[in-house]
């Protein structure tokens, strides 16, 4: 099974054309065009996971800034690339996370055994189905800060499909706000929160983390997670400090582990403290806390 780094990118309608060709010229695969926000397209492309990979995404990032499209248009993710058709259902049955939580596929009919709380979730390519380590690592710190204080409001940067924002209520959030550049992602995170009966209480926007997407709970958020990417991370990073309201925590993760030190670099240089590093395999996360 192959994985994949997802590139986003947002970009005026008159550069999306150009913007596309220079991803190209650096090594991406085939870009796809989607409608966004009035005026502005989705480019999405793929780079696969290989040595020199992370120089191919440095020329995409430079050839992208030099038509005036900044890290903040950006965003990426890791994929595996699974052809669900194709995969015999059985391959995806119901699977425990942590002490308190059970996600299960819609045709999974095993209940949530006693004490855990059930999430339904349609596997997709939508980086998210708690399979990945580094999504694995979410669940578990979420679940461990919650038990500890529960959220009023938490915040899913690159929400992909929308789980942590699902088990950050199921394990006492008031509400949650997911956030995704990718307007597919977006959509399958609203179904999910449809299909668990959270849609009253699981907002999901197309954006990324901003004042205009966050409204009265910047400033406010007392939990977020980012299971996103390294360089994305460290743009966001000063935002998240001014998104957390004071004692606000939240979970860092997407990051290979040689990465751990870095971002908890970058948090620290934002005015986060670092509460904590935890891995597992190849992965790392960094917990975080607004002083």
């Amino acid at each position: 099974m192959r994985e994949w780094m997802e590139l986003l990118v947002q970009a005026p309608d008159a550069l999306a054309e150009e913007a596309s060709a220079r991803l190209i010229e650096s090594g991406a695969a085939a870009v796809e065009r989607r409608e966004s926000q009035p005026g502005a397209s989705l480019l999405i492309t793929h780079f696969l996971l290989e040595n020199g990979v992370t120089q191919k995404l440095r020329a995409a990032e430079a050839a992208l800034a030099g038509l005036g499209i900044g890290p903040d248009a950006i965003a990426v993710r890791n994929i595996e690339e699974v052809d669900w058709v194709g995969r015999s259902r059985e391959m995806f049955t119901a699977r425990a996370y942590g002490e308190r939580l059970w996600v299960r596929p819609p045709w999974g009919k095993s209940p949530a055994p006693a004490g855990r709380e059930e999430i339904i979730l349609e596997p997709s390519l939508a980086f998210g189905t708690g399979r990945h380590a580094s999504t694995h690592l979410c669940l578990e710190t979420i679940e461990r800060m919650c038990g500890e204080r529960p959220p009023r409001r938490f915040v899913d940067i690159g929400c992909g499909s929308g789980i942590l924002s699902a088990a950050a209520i199921k394990l006492g959030a008031e509400g949650a706000l997911a956030l995704d550049l990718d307007p597919a992602a977006a959509d399958t995170a609203r179904k999910l929160a449809d299909e668990n009966g959270l849609a009253g209480r699981m907002r999901v926007r197309e954006g990324t983390l901003e004042p205009e997407a966050l409204g009265d709970w910047w400033g406010q958020a007392d939990m977020l997670a980012a299971n996103i990417f390294l360089t994305p991370l460290r743009e966001l990073a000063p935002r998240m400090a001014e998104a957390l309201a004071k004692g606000g925590r939240g979970v860092l993760s997407g990051i290979g582990y040689e990465q751990a030190d870095t971002l908890a670099g970058i948090a620290e240089a934002a005015g986060l403290a670092v509460t904590g590093r935890k891995y597992r395999e190849e992965w790392a996360a960094v917990e975080i806390e607004k002083p």
